[in-house]
């Protein structure tokens, strides 16, 4: 198995790279709208509305990648999702389709994909104030967060597959998903609020490049001195002579070329990016057809 453990800060990266960067986790959740709005034009008669949808979209992508801060206050967020469900409200669907079931679906699913953005806007407001700032939860709460971005994932698949956590409970194309959290500090844990979206795009990173039926074993630990982060995954792996390529900006290795996902190929670089911003250290393991393991230790600053 090839071991690759970066050390070095990142280089060369520009202003616009690194606004991609820093807006990567938001930027997805527009793309899985984009998706799911796409793919509904499909089997409507008047695409006129969901064209609408489209174009807000869009407007709104290019906001946050100025991080416009407009773009994340709740009103506006709020004005963006009536927006979409207006629209939904308006479309006449054709004869060949289900209209119930599709368009019930489409609207599930976008329920919960706006759940997480709502999220993710509001801890982008607390990031602009305080970017380098360590919050405080509780376990559960971090776990609870985490739940609700699996039950997303989930349901963005349409039935293909489902996330579990009980091995007693995995069939065939179930994801089986093991997330632990620690703490020695009473049951609290700290971390940047942009860590926590390095965990997503990692653990997003893990589903998307293992088939369903595959295992994914996820660990956070905390003390007073170390926040530790690793996910485990039993996927296609990467070949070994471009382990060290991976974390360059929109770098995607040959074997994942021609899969189709939500991202751009920054998830591992902004996890370099942010793990040397905060004076860490990233561990990559991986063989392919065997699976990556990506391990990532922050020192723990003191209280102020």
């Amino acid at each position: 198995m090839q071991v690759t453990n970066l050390k070095k800060p990142l280089q060369g990266i520009t202003n616009e790279e690194y606004n991609a960067l820093d807006m990567h986790s938001f930027l997805n959740i527009l793309n899985i709208i984009n998706m799911q709005i796409s793919l509904l034009k499909v089997d409507v008669s008047d695409s006129g509305p969901l064209d609408n949808i489209l174009e807000s979209t869009g407007k709104l992508a290019e906001k946050i990648k100025d991080k416009d801060r407009l773009a994340f206050q709740p009103d506006n967020i709020i004005d963006y999702q009536n927006s979409v469900w207006e629209a939904l409200d308006q479309i006449d669907l054709s004869v060949k389709a289900v209209p119930n079931n599709i368009l019930n679906e489409t609207r599930e699913i976008l329920s919960e994909v706006f759940r997480v953005m709502e999220v993710r806007a509001e801890e982008f407001n607390r990031r602009l104030d305080e970017p380098d700032h360590w919050e405080q939860f509780t376990i559960d709460e971090f776990k609870a967060d985490f739940r609700n971005f699996f039950h997303a994932i989930e349901k963005n698949s349409k039935g293909k597959y489902r996330i579990i956590h009980n091995i007693a409970k995995q069939e065939d194309n179930d994801y089986l998903v093991q997330f632990n959290v620690e703490s020695k500090e009473k049951g609290l844990i700290r971390m940047p609020l942009v860590f926590k979206d390095v965990i997503r795009d990692l653990i997003a990173n893990a589903r998307k490049y293992t088939d369903p039926g595959g295992q994914i074993d996820i660990g956070i630990h905390y003390d007073r001195d170390r926040l530790k982060f690793v996910v485990k995954d039993n996927g296609i792996g990467i070949p070994e002579n471009e382990l060290s390529r991976v974390f360059e900006y929109g770098y995607r290795a040959t074997n994942v070329r021609n899969k189709k996902t939500m991202g751009g190929g920054f998830g591992l670089t902004k996890a370099l990016y942010v793990t040397r911003k905060f004076d860490g250290e990233i561990r990559i393991e991986s063989e392919e057809g065997e699976g990556t393991k990506v391990q990532i230790e922050l020192p723990v600053p003191r209280k102020t």
